[in-house]
């Protein structure tokens, strides 16, 4: 009986610590992801939203933030009964990424930006169902490049028919 009640302690405090180290001088980091898609005929376009709702500017990868095509798979695009499709777009291989491929978001601030992804991903002729998710890294602070992130935008359906 004392031991659960020591482990239900121990469990109420730690999930104070997000609000105990936001108090302590770590960033708030708060990064609001969404995709919406757009099928016009014959193209599969990714219109993504970065909000930044925390109180430290971020930054957001600038290929998906500012960028019109991908250079390796970022999406996670799935056919309706959840197969993963192939990645068939440009890959580039390239050192790590630097500061300046990085694009500031100031708090409060949103970014968006429209990605055409119809070639990057294997996607199958006629009417199908499928559905995209992004889990995307954030930077809180450039100094830090290998510490990045990761903020997910809800995975949205959609359908696409091609010809």
């Amino acid at each position: 009986m004392q031991r659960r009640l020591i482990l239900l302690a121990a469990l109420g405090a730690a999930s104070f610590l997000p609000q105990l180290a936001g108090a302590a001088g770590e960033p708030n980091v708060s990064v609001k992801h969404s995709i919406d898609i757009e099928t016009p005929p014959g193209k599969v376009l990714v219109e993504l939203t970065f909000t930044n709702q925390g109180k430290t500017t971020v930054w957001i990868p600038r290929e998906l933030a500012a960028g019109n095509e991908l250079t390796g798979a970022r999406f996670d695009v799935r056919d309706a009964g959840g197969k993963p499709l192939k990645y068939t777009g440009k890959m580039v291989k390239r050192a790590a990424l630097t500061g300046a491929d990085y694009q500031p978001l100031e708090p409060g601030k949103m970014l968006m930006n429209t990605i055409d992804i119809t070639h990057s991903y294997a996607f199958v002729k006629g009417r199908h169902n499928y559905h995209i998710g992004y889990n995307g890294p954030v930077l809180a602070d450039l100094k830090q490049l290998d510490k990045p992130l990761e903020f997910g935008a809800r995975p949205v359906s959609f359908i696409y028919n091609m010809k």
